[in-house]
């Protein structure tokens, strides 16, 4: 593949993977599913040049070596991927899984934290750390639990995750 400018529209050598570009807009192997270190980094890239660094995409595509069209459709993915990472729910506030677990506690007067973290496979005092009842190491409290976490615990419980909000 040969090697010319951007400006000449051709194809440059920081692009060359991506001559053959799918019907998206991405590489060919980004187009099986998922999206290349490669495509990821440059895409990354092209968003902090525009966004943070306030270049136009002329001039991002000069830098990087890419057509603006490039570097436009680059910038729209990585924001795409931001707003989807922030609403994104991997966590679960420690608060709401609590209650639920108080609720528990009260309802069968034979279950203990004790017994919940046999249950669950972990030792009493890290469920209490995990749950935000006790201090970590570093003296903070926890304040969210992850999904598998607090999915795991509401199976251990015998009810749904989707019962607890935010599983």
């Amino acid at each position: 593949m040969r090697s010319t400018s951007a400006a000449d529209g051709g194809v440059v050598a920081a692009d060359a993977p991506l001559a053959l570009l799918g019907a998206r807009g991405r590489c060919l192997r980004c187009e099986r599913g998922g999206t290349c270190r490669s495509c990821g980094q440059r895409r990354r890239r092209a968003w902090r040049l525009v966004a943070v660094e306030g270049l136009s995409y002329r001039e991002a595509g000069e830098r990087m070596g890419l057509t603006p069209e490039r570097v436009r459709l680059l910038v729209g993915q990585e924001r795409d991927h931001r707003d989807l990472e922030r609403f994104r729910l991997n966590f679960v506030a420690t608060e709401s899984v609590r209650a639920f677990v108080e609720r528990e506690l009260q309802r069968d007067p034979e279950l203990t934290h004790a017994k919940l973290a046999e249950f669950i496979g972990m030792r009493q005092i890290d469920l209490e750390r995990q749950l935000g009842y006790e201090p970590r190491t570093n003296g903070s409290f926890q304040r969210r639990i992850g999904v598998a976490a607090a999915s795991r615990l509401m199976i251990v419980l015998g009810r749904a995750p989707h019962e607890l909000d935010g599983c």
